[in-house]
């Protein structure tokens, strides 16, 4: 085997084993707290909502718990006739539903880009070595893709003022894989889907990944076999969930699709961590996985705005940044509020 197929399979590894921990080190998951849908803050954050389980989806403990951000003017009484599109905010695979609020500036900048912000809902989805992947396992031990896609959806558009099919999808590492992911798998469900240092190729230098993810996954979160089954064996069913793979099937959807990613080198805009050099070769190997899906999407004659920058670690100050250059562009896309009929029961 050459020298450098070899680097790029351990560079491969190298950002695969980082999944995780890449997303900055893991938050206490809180206790569950009640239902809390009824508290209407104007600009803020209805915290901890506990999402019913109506399918008999298994998920980890808490991970049905939701915090909501709510557009200014939401609660005002002449507003109450105002509907609003919605964005889902994904978490990577270090992380939790608390993880967008607790490390950006996300509520602050969204509160400056009205007047047309969507209802921003972060779920969970399952972190370090239960990370789940945005997907309902192979194994059957988690549903996620069932309770994110049906019973998280229904639950948001029955307890808020929703403007129906105006939904958009965002996230960052594993939540740049499931919003893309999510957005081929449910066409015409999301009309725009965003990703942030999203590992966008999963079956980048297979089969080799495959090992270390299962080996790794009790450590780092990254797919063991339980997810998608075996990297070499089970590759269709890989395939199925791969975005990369995936990439014709958003082809006439309308889906606009947004990528932005750092290379991975020190010099980024943004600063630099010179301790922190498995975030440097983390992201490297993530931006080999946009590429690949840039490729793809080519190949598959898809539109997508790209923001690939010189430099950049995977870590919140980029994701930061990149946010700050997709939320405006999600929000033009979705639209501003509008005076229909809703079928919310939330004021």
């Amino acid at each position: 085997m050459q020298k450098s197929r070899i680097a790029r399979l351990l560079a491969a590894g190298v950002a695969m084993a980082g999944l995780a921990f890449g997303t900055g080190a893991a938050e206490a998951v809180p206790p569950p707290t009640a239902t809390v849908t009824a508290s209407c803050p104007n600009g803020g954050v209805v915290r901890d909502v506990a999402v019913p389980l109506t399918l008999g989806e298994k998920l980890t403990p808490n991970g049905n718990l939701v915090n909501i951000l709510l557009p200014p003017g939401y609660c005002d009484r002449a507003n109450r006739h105002m509907s609003y599109p919605v964005l889902y905010l994904l978490h990577g695979a270090g992380d939790t539903y608390n993880a967008w609020l607790a490390n950006t500036d996300l509520q602050s900048f969204y509160n400056r880009t009205g007047p047309d912000q969507p209802i921003i809902v972060m779920p969970d989805a399952g972190h370090n070595a239960q990370a789940g992947w945005y997907s309902d396992w192979l194994d059957q031990q988690y549903q996620w893709e069932t309770y994110h896609i049906k019973d998280l959806q229904a639950y948001i558009e029955a307890a808020y003022r929703t403007i129906p099919g105006d939904i958009g999808i965002a996230g960052l590492s594993m939540g740049g894989f499931g919003a893309m992911s999510y957005a081929e798998r449910n066409q015409h469900t999301f009309k725009v889907a965003a990703s942030f240092s999203g590992a966008l190729d999963m079956l980048y230098a297979a089969p080799a990944t495959g090992v270390i993810f299962s080996e790794l996954q009790s450590q780092y979160g990254t797919p063991g076999d339980g997810v998608w089954g075996n990297q070499r064996t089970d590759r269709a069913n890989w395939e199925k969930h791969n975005p990369a793979s995936l990439a014709a099937n958003l082809k006439g959807t309308g889906t606009v699709v947004l990528l932005a990613c750092g290379t991975g080198t020190p010099g980024g805009k943004y600063g630099d961590q010179p301790t922190n050099p498995g975030g440097y070769a983390l992201e490297n190997g993530v931006f080999q996985m946009n590429l690949s899906m840039v490729r793809a999407l080519n190949k598959a004659g898809v539109p997508y705005q790209s923001h690939f920058y010189p430099g950049g670690y995977h870590g919140w100050l980029y994701w930061q940044a990149d946010m700050h250059w997709a939320l405006p562009i999600i929000e033009n896309v979705l639209g501003p509020p509008q005076t229909i009929p809703s079928s919310a029961n939330n004021p």
